[in-house]
């Protein structure tokens, strides 16, 4: 096979903390972990990435959930199977402000966790890596 360069999406998501808990959102699935946000449309090349995110986190969470982004904290590739594509997505820095969560069709549920007393399992993530870079971000704080 010839080797040639990678064809991704690009995701922009945040990891939304409130009183030293962790917002982490169960997938669709049932089974895996997710965060609001998502990718890139069409339309939104030239976009700038905080409207991108502002207009994902409306679309998940609900348009009265306000925020304060903060920087990227770790980037992560995730495989969408039922699409067949890969997402290079990256994750954010937000603190909770204000506002009630109401949850697209886009995920299941969601639980605030406390990452020094909440285990997170592999199994829980949709890849290794993921769950890697999670826990080496928890340890960090």
């Amino acid at each position: 096979m010839k080797r040639d360069y990678g064809v991704f999406h690009v995701g922009l998501k945040i990891l939304l903390e409130k009183d030293g808990k962790f917002l982490f959102l169960r997938a669709d699935n049932k089974i895996n972990w997710d965060w609001p946000g998502g990718r890139i449309d069409n339309v939104e090349t030239m976009a700038d990435l905080e409207s991108v995110i502002k207009r994902e986190i409306g679309e998940e969470l609900g348009k009265e959930v306000k925020y304060k982004l903060g920087k990227p904290i770790f980037q992560f590739i995730r495989y969408f199977r039922s699409r067949d594509i890969y997402i290079f997505i990256t994750l954010y820095e937000a603190k909770y402000i204000s506002g009630e969560i109401k949850l697209s069709h886009e995920h299941f549920s969601y639980e605030w966790l406390d990452p020094k007393k909440d285990k997170l399992n592999k199994k829980d993530f949709f890849n290794l890596e993921e769950y890697f870079r999670f826990r080496s971000y928890f340890k960090g704080l």
